[in-house]
């Protein structure tokens, strides 16, 4: 079992869809946060229950607290159970050292960086590219990531980025599909439909021969058939003031949990308990052949 935590909402870029809402640097953060004993408490619990960790946010290297959060997962657990999705903005030798010790680290790029993206700030792909340069160039495990949604699903625009990240001899490439979660919520028409998201995905899987491998997102495989919806049974999420989602990715406007997908409070409540009531009294039991996320988004009409 993995958890996506979420370690802090606050994050050098401000992108439109952001499913956390994140916060820039500067900003005041009204929402709860986890001190730093409690989240140390939080890592404590997940690797006693020997869970692979993706620390995220925002930004989990960005504030000198979380960072000292990841150095110590990097001491009580395994390196293959510690992944990092970052921005690699204020990249420095500290960060590479730490990067050294984890399995892998996560990059979002959607477009070649001399393409404009207004629903990404200026400089986001171009910063992007470069720190998985650099990332190849220091033998860590890394892997771009690219959302699917109408500014970056054009074709031309794939094969290029594709191209680009063979070229500089990225490990993997990693597609999502877009959810209209977060501040998301309000660019629903961003969000591509069934039949659509199974063309690109063909698309993509003709151009899958070169240096990088290409993996779909498991939303993705559910569309194809090929896998089930592992909320709550495989993963969770961990919200920067410790709600346990069900999903990662189940988020409102508020980044908090949307209805029927909040299971908990960490370090507050027993994780044992979190994981056994999510099964035994909200339905988390079996595994769904649907997203839960997108069910839950039509059945609001939210797409």
């Amino acid at each position: 079992m993995y958890a996506i935590w979420n370690l802090t909402k606050v994050c050098p870029w401000d992108c439109s869809f952001c499913c956390m809402s994140a916060i820039k640097v500067g900003q005041v953060n009204g929402g709860e946060s986890l001190n730093f004993s409690e989240k140390i408490k939080v890592l404590e619990i997940l690797a006693t229950h020997k869970m692979k960790i993706d620390f995220s946010g925002g930004d989990p290297l960005y504030n000198p607290e979380d960072f000292a959060i990841v150095e110590r997962a990097v001491e009580i657990m395994p390196r293959d159970f510690i992944d990092i999705s970052m921005t690699g903005v204020d990249f420095n030798e500290k960060k590479l050292a730490l990067l050294k010790k984890v399995g892998k680290v996560e990059i979002s790029i959607d477009n070649v960086p001399k393409d404009s993206n207004r629903f990404r700030p200026k400089g986001f792909n171009l910063s992007a590219i470069n720190i998985l340069k650099t990332l190849v160039e220091e033998n860590i495990f890394c892997s771009a990531v690219t959302t699917l949604y109408p500014l970056s699903a054009d074709k031309n625009n794939l094969k290029r980025l594709y191209e680009l990240l063979c070229i500089n001899q990225v490990p993997k490439w990693n597609i999502l599909r877009f959810y209209p979660v977060g501040r998301g919520l309000k660019l629903s028409n961003l969000y591509i439909d069934d039949e659509k998201t199974l063309e690109l995905m063909d698309f993509l899987d003709s151009l899958g021969s070169g240096e990088t491998e290409i993996v779909f997102q498991h939303s993705l495989k559910i569309l194809r058939g090929e896998y089930q919806c592992h909320a709550a049974i495989k993963s969770i999420g961990i919200l920067p003031n410790g709600t346990v989602t069900a999903c990662g990715w189940a988020l409102d406007k508020n980044s908090n949990p949307l209805p029927g997908f909040c299971l908990g409070k960490l370090p507050d409540d027993d994780f044992d308990v979190i994981l056994e009531k999510a099964q035994v009294d909200m339905g988390y039991s079996e595994r769904q052949s649907y997203c839960r996320i997108l069910n839950y988004l039509k059945s609001q009409e939210a797409i």
